[in-house]
């Protein structure tokens, strides 16, 4: 009887997956992810890029009220301040025209919520009696009440690149980021946004 020898000998219906269907399977999968992660990757890469366009943008615009209020771009003269520091302390309102201190702050420049500080969040009252010359410690007074660092930071972590006078002898001010490399110069600068 055929019906009788078929049982038991490898006649019956399996009920999984043979071992050639599932690494077809997980193959599958694994181009699907690895596409996916190229495309978040891509979209990532995008999202910052235009972030950081908008945030130069509003440092710009920051840098014309700036020079309209004050009849010149941030510079501190004495050296005191990197040319970040600066930027940032101008733009908050704590450097006035001559490269000094200002304080109480003048109303800050850059719309408060772009760079993530809330420069209306302390008391005028806590800021410490300092002067320019004493240094560093209006920026460490800033940094600890921010709980950020005293510069604008790009999308990449990097600083902005303020320079004002600029290096090159143009006239007006330069500023860009240094894109998702962090670096700038000879064959580093095609990421750089300016």
């Amino acid at each position: 009887d055929q019906a009788w020898l078929g049982e038991g000998y490898g006649m019956r219906k399996q009920a999984g997956f043979t071992l050639i269907e599932l690494l077809v399977a997980l193959t599958i999968v694994g181009i699907l992810a690895a596409m996916s992660m190229g495309t978040y990757g891509y979209v990532i890469e995008a999202k910052d890029k235009r972030r950081a366009e908008i945030e130069i943008a509003a440092l710009k615009t920051a840098l014309v009220d700036y020079r309209t209020n004050h009849g010149g771009y941030p510079v501190c003269p004495k050296k005191i301040c990197t040319p970040g520091e600066c930027l940032f302390l101008s733009l908050a309102g704590f450097h006035n025209e001559g490269g000094s201190l200002e304080i109480p702050p003048y109303p800050p420049l850059v719309p408060p919520g772009i760079f993530g500080y809330d420069l209306t969040s302390f008391n005028v009252a806590e800021i410490p009696d300092v002067s320019h010359d004493n240094g560093k410690s209006l920026i460490l007074w800033l940094s600890k009440t921010l709980e950020k660092d005293v510069s604008f930071i790009d999308p990449w972590g990097n600083e902005y690149v303020y320079e004002y006078p600029r290096e090159d002898g143009e006239p007006g001010y330069k500023l860009f980021s240094l894109g998702p490399d962090g670096l700038t110069g000879d064959g580093f600068e095609e990421d750089d946004l300016p």
